[in-house]
């Protein structure tokens, strides 16, 4: 058999907690926990960070475009030089045509000489400019010195065709200069183009991820701020459903936890605030009955009393020696009839008076078995006990507790009431209920066992829940149990049950007997 136990002295285990009503304990945060702050701060260093690799990557290709723009330069400096040079070759073998002749050759060879020293220190300054294409300096300088030695025509025509071959030189290498600062000017312009896209390309690809993570992160964040608004709403206008999960570990996550947990703290008020009211109203209710009862007891009392007198006075007559009384239409009656059941109804009268009798709504010293007898008595009249065997199996030595009687009353009614709900449309067996009292060192016991349906694992996991029935609608609100545990609570004490589907189900309420308890309650 399945065994569900509640002991007011320890705390519950957790699969009972919400039955009954303690809210949940807040999840384990994870280890690190980043707050919106802190997220935003990740953004912007992200950010800051991206844009140094961009600029370091901007200000490295622009001293990579800055070199081919030098080195465009030096190309422009070395075909200007190239031209200078071919200029001067020319200028050279014009002043050897125009001074062949001359009469001075001393002087020819000076003006001559001017030219060409113009044009060594053109070749000096493009030989460390263009150091692998080497000119013919050596030949130049042969026949040069030869034809200064000797101004001959002979040596003078070698040394124009000498120029004219450095001339020739000139002009290729200005070609080739030229291709070479074309190709240079294509590809600078090129580099520029790409460098220029590629640093636009970076900062339009760092504008969209920051875009897109500012859209994802408001776009939760006002999804998670939506959700606890309904949420919010939701515990205003009184309804609790199940909580939010927590879905994220930063502010909103916390608010979302004490969300949670605010809901789950109303609701347990508001089921303790229900469990006060049904006790207030169960007060109400049997202080109202008390009075009708009362009432009803002192109206049907007095009839009751005088029919109870006649019937006595007709026995008496009987039994004596009134001769009308023994003959004629007197013969057949039956006053001892009457007699019994106007002694039934006084008994029953007396016992809807003991019930409607004030009682202290203090803690004091009472007798269980008479709160036992006295409230099956009472319940001995619902229809559902009838054709169900209410038997008592209470131990005479059983010592008094402390307790409030309106409250034990409540308490073995509620039980009792379960126990008749339980035996409803037994068809196997007899339906029986069976009290039992029972006492030992330290508390005293009482067991409420039926052989009815029984209860399932499932269903017993939550009997203790507030509100929580199987009942179908109008027949239970889903208390009875709930308020018995508390009443129990109140008195120290614990309860127990031991339920089997099909075969029936004990409960077991424990009493302690000491006096630390009724301190306890008197404190309260």
């Amino acid at each position: 058999m399945k065994l569900i136990s509640f002991f007011t002295r320890r705390p519950m285990q957790p699969d009972n907690a919400r039955a009954a009503g303690v809210p949940a304990p807040a999840p384990k945060e994870p280890r690190f926990v980043l707050s919106i702050r802190t997220k935003g701060l990740i953004v912007i260093t992200t950010l800051i960070a991206y844009s140094i690799i961009i600029a370091i990557f901007a200000f490295n290709q622009k001293n990579l475009l800055l070199h081919d723009f030098e080195e465009i330069q030096g190309a422009l400096e070395t075909e200007a030089m190239l031209k200078q040079a071919d200029l001067s070759a020319f200028h050279a073998v014009m002043a050897i045509f125009a001074n062949v002749d001359a009469a001075d050759h001393v002087e020819a060879m000076q003006r001559i000489e001017m030219h060409h020293q113009t044009l060594l220190d053109l070749e000096a300054e493009l030989s460390a400019r263009l150091p692998n294409d080497s000119l013919n300096e050596a030949d130049l300088n042969a026949d040069w010195e030869l034809a200064n030695k000797n101004p001959s025509k002979a040596n003078l025509n070698r040394l124009v065709v000498e120029l004219i071959k450095v001339k020739n030189d000139f002009a290729l290498l200005t070609e080739q200069v030229q291709e070479i600062r074309k190709s240079m000017s294509a590809r600078y312009r090129t580099q520029t183009d790409s460098v220029a896209m590629t640093t636009l390309l970076l900062g339009m690809l760092g504008l969209g991820l920051l875009g897109a993570i500012i859209i994802l992160f408001f776009r939760r964040l006002t999804d998670d701020l939506r959700i606890l608004q309904s949420r919010a709403l939701d515990i205003v206008n009184g309804f609790r459903g199940q909580p939010m999960a927590i879905t994220r570990h930063d502010e909103v996550g916390r608010l979302m936890v004490a969300v949670n947990n605010m809901a789950a703290t109303l609701d347990l008020r508001d089921k303790e605030l229900m469990l006060e009211r049904q006790k207030y109203f169960h007060q109400e209710k049997m202080a109202a009955i008390g009075t009708l009862a009362a009432g009803v007891s002192h109206e049907i009392g007095n009839p009751i009393a005088a029919i109870s007198g006649i019937a006595q006075d007709m026995i008496e007559r009987r039994t004596g020696n009134g001769a009308d009384c023994r003959t004629g239409n007197c013969h057949d009656c039956r006053p001892d009839l009457i007699y019994v059941q106007t002694e039934r109804l006084a008994a029953i009268t007396r016992e809807i008076a003991e019930f409607a009798s004030p009682r202290a709504v203090e803690p004091q010293l009472l007798d269980l078995n008479a709160q036992l007898r006295s409230t099956s008595s009472l319940i001995r009249y619902d229809k559902r006990l009838q054709g169900v065997t209410l038997r008592h199996d209470l131990d005479p030595q059983l010592p008094a507790i402390y307790g409030v009687a309106d409250q034990l009353t409540q308490l073995i009614m509620n039980l009792l009431i379960n126990a008749m709900d339980a035996l409803e449309g037994k068809a196997d067996g007899t339906p029986t209920i069976v009290i039992t009292t029972r006492a030992d060192p330290e508390r005293a016991c009482v067991v409420i066992e039926d052989n009815g349906q029984g209860i399932d694992q499932e269903t017993l996991a939550r009997v203790f829940e507030a509100f929580f029935t199987t009942k179908p609608a109008g027949k239970g609100t889903g208390l009875g149990l709930s308020l018995c545990y508390s009443i129990t609570k109140r008195h120290g004490g614990t309860i127990e049950i031991d339920s089997t589907p099909g075969l029936g189900t004990r409960v077991q309420v424990f009493f302690p007997l000491n006096d630390t308890v009724y301190n306890e309650m008197n404190s309260l």
